[in-house]
């Protein structure tokens, strides 16, 4: 079955089973924390994706990674995972559950990306702008990206603004080798 298919089932499974026993919130913030924990640790997702590794070994580890920081149906879920063998989607399944929370609460993920680290009072200003603009609470989502040398991204809603010096410079490149006028020099 295609892997996208799989995550959507478990991710929905999930969050059907975390709104019939009203623990949504919670497994929004485990969910959260899978996310951070499989990003961050390259050794967990090598572990994950080793087929070697026996599930009661991998079932060892993740109750001592998340054991006394996640709600007890997010840790059955992960043993749950394990004994499929889906365990290494957990990135992925966890990334599907906090957008159908994120869908269910009628938020808004908004990408920012910048040249340098924002202060922030621009980045409140920013949020509330964004708010207010989409008229939805906004998940405003910070990104670093030197490269755009000044100015800024948004990604929203499959849409792309682009208001950075990069891409500034690439139209003037791009106006200046199209120009009609005749080369003097």
């Amino acid at each position: 079955m295609e892997s996208s298919k799989l995550q959507m089932r478990y991710a929905q499974s999930l969050f059907d089973l975390s709104v019939e026993n009203s623990l949504t919130e919670s497994v929004y913030e485990d969910m959260l924390l899978v996310k951070k924990v499989c990003a961050e640790n390259t050794e967990l997702k090598a572990v994950l994706k080793n087929p070697i590794i026996k599930p009661s070994r991998k079932k060892a580890i993740i109750d001592d990674i998340f054991g006394e920081r996640v709600q007890q149906l997010t840790l059955s879920f992960l043993d749950l995972l394990v004994d499929k063998r889906r365990d290494i989607l957990l990135y992925e399944i966890a990334d599907r559950f906090t957008e159908l929370y994120k869908e269910s609460k009628g938020i808004k993920t908004v990408v920012l990306i910048t040249a340098d680290k924002l202060d922030s009072v621009f980045f409140d200003e920013m949020l509330k702008y964004m708010e207010k603009s989409l008229n939805a609470k906004v998940d405003l989502e910070l990104r670093v990206n030197p490269k755009l040398i000044g100015g800024f991204c948004l990604l929203f809603d499959g849409k792309q603004y682009d208001a950075s010096f990069l891409n500034q410079f690439v139209r003037l490149k791009k106006e200046f080798s199209e120009n009609i006028y005749e080369k003097i020099f």
